[in-house]
């Protein structure tokens, strides 16, 4: 198992409390929990609230979420396809700018995240238990579980800073 992440934010996550040790099948219920979960916090919010200490707003982190589950699920399948299990990297601020982020609207966000969540759970559900690696260029030799924990502490992580922004004081 790869401790990457247990490394950079620790056991539990000391922002989120994600716990890397969790059972892979808890990380994708957490995963598969999440569109259903956001869309009652999010009830009755434009989408544009932002906290002064984060980078971006309510919609924006749905977005960045979606888009690495997305991500992350073509990894997947690029390698259960029999592609080279080398993955590259994304600056995620890069990403945001070229999709212009501040642009899409919460209700398209919301879209966008209930369907990586569907991909990204039919990529996992595809790839082998054993014997998938997918090497990464900073954090190295990645197992399906590895993924799996990455990808469902990205989530974790954003959903605590969404309840962080909606939890701010108005300016």
């Amino acid at each position: 198992m790869n401790d990457w992440g247990a490394f950079v934010y620790g056991d539990p996550c000391r922002e989120c409390g994600f716990r890397w040790t969790m059972p892979p099948t808890d990380a994708v219920a957490l995963v598969s929990g999440l569109p259903p979960a956001l869309a009652g916090t999010l009830a009755g919010h434009s989408g544009h609230e932002r906290h002064p200490e984060l980078a971006w707003s309510v919609a924006e982190y749905v977005v960045h979420v979606a888009d690495n589950l997305r991500i992350w699920a073509e990894r997947l399948m690029g390698v259960v396809g029999g592609a080279s299990p080398s993955v590259g990297g994304y600056d995620e601020r890069d990403l945001a700018r070229a999709r212009n982020y501040r642009a899409i609207p919460l209700p398209a966000a919301m879209w966008s995240l209930t369907r990586s969540v569907d991909d990204w759970r039919s990529a996992v559900g595809r790839a082998p238990v054993t014997g998938t690696v997918l090497v990464h260029p900073e954090r190295g030799d990645l197992t399906r579980t590895d993924v799996v924990l990455a990808t469902a502490h990205d989530a974790w992580h954003h959903r605590a800073d969404i309840g962080r922004i909606l939890r701010a004081p108005e300016p």
